[in-house]
C-alpha cells in the first residue's frame, strides 16, 4: 500500500494591492527577488512565461555558482489577480519532487491575503522542507512589496 500525498496551507497578509502580489509571480524581475530568499543561496536563472499553459523556470543553489537546483512550474490555471494553479517539477542532487500549488489572492482592506496551497508530496520530510521553503518566500515576497519598484 503506498502512502497518500501529503499537502499544506500557509497564507500570508500584504499591505499592497492585489496586483502588485500578482506580479511578484508572473513577472521574472519580481519572482527572482523572493523565490530564493536564504541569503547563502543565490538565483542563477528566472524566466517567466506568464499565461495559461506558460510557467516559470528557476535555477537556484548554494552559492557562487547557484545551480544546483531547477524548479520548473507550468501555469495550469492562469487568473490574473484571482487565482495562479501550478504543477512544480524540482529536481537536482538527489531531488525529484511533483507538487501542485494553488494561490487565491484576496482583495483585503489591509491589501491583499495570498492563500497558498500545496499538494501532491511525497513524504513527510518532502512536506516539511517545501514549508519551510514556502515560510522563507512568503517573507521574501514582503521584503519584495516593500523594496523600491
Amino acid at each position: 500500500m503506498t502512502a497518500p500525498l501529503l499537502s499544506f496551507d500557509l497564507d500570508r497578509t500584504y499591505p499592497a494591492p492585489p496586483e502588485r502580489v500578482w506580479a511578484a509571480f508572473t513577472r521574472a524581475d519580481l519572482l527572482e527577488r523572493w523565490v530564493c530568499p536564504d541569503p547563502d543561496w543565490r538565483v542563477a536563472s528566472c524566466e517567466v512565461d506568464a499565461r495559461e499553459g506558460g510557467g516559470y523556470r528557476v535555477r537556484f543553489g548554494p552559492r557562487p555558482a547557484g545551480d544546483s537546483y531547477a524548479e520548473t512550474a507550468t501555469f495550469a490555471v492562469f487568473e490574473p489577480v484571482e487565482r495562479l494553479v501550478f504543477d512544480v517539477l524540482t529536481t537536482g542532487e538527489g531531488t525529484d519532487e511533483r507538487s501542485r500549488c494553488t494561490v487565491l489572492f484576496r482583495s483585503v482592506d489591509a491589501g491583499t491575503r495570498l492563500e497558498l496551497t500545496v499538494e501532491g508530496l511525497s513524504g513527510e520530510e518532502v512536506a516539511g522542507h517545501l514549508r519551510v521553503g514556502w515560510q522563507w518566500c512568503l517573507e521574501g515576497i514582503a521584503a519584495q512589496l516593500d523594496a523600491p519598484a
